[in-house]
């Protein structure tokens, strides 16, 4: 009679860890979140919203005109006058992450940010939120290098 024996030690090791590591994604999550951040808060600003396919309408005369004369919410000291959405940069930098175990939630704190991003009329809509291509590969990369990390302890 022939006995074989397998040592499957090496296995079960590494399917707990994988076991263990699946119920708590926060770590990858993280990651994302500091990417996503910098293409909301910087690269869709910077490119006034050509990072999400989504670019900004011009700003009306009615408001370019309130910029020149500083009327209104443009009495403020400005950042910028060349961009659309960044007088002051509250609306910029209120963008913010939530991170727990299996969720990551990206928002902006800034009151008047719900009017931009959704079709409204007024003001015109001017996206700052978006799903591309670059997200979705960005969630991908993370999750695959967090699992053969997993793996490979």
């Amino acid at each position: 009679m022939l006995t074989i024996r397998i040592d499957d030690t090496e296995v079960k090791k590494k399917l707990d860890i994988l076991k263990t590591g699946v119920k708590n994604f926060k770590k990858p999550l993280k990651v994302i979140g500091n990417k996503f951040l910098k293409i909301y808060s910087e690269d869709v600003f910077r490119t006034q919203g050509g990072a999400i396919g989504d670019k900004w309408k011009k700003l009306s005369p009615a408001t370019l005109l309130m910029r020149r004369k500083r009327v209104g919410y443009y009495a403020q000291t400005p950042k910028t006058t060349s961009k659309k959405l960044v007088w002051t940069g509250k609306l910029q930098g209120g963008f913010n992450k939530t991170v727990t175990k299996t969720r990551l939630v990206i928002n902006n704190t800034v009151d008047y940010f719900k009017y931009h991003q959704r079709s409204t009329g007024r003001p015109p809509q001017r996206k700052m939120l978006g799903l591309t291509k670059k997200i979705v590969t960005i969630v991908i990369e993370e999750f695959n290098k967090y699992i053969k990390n997993l793996i490979k302890k």
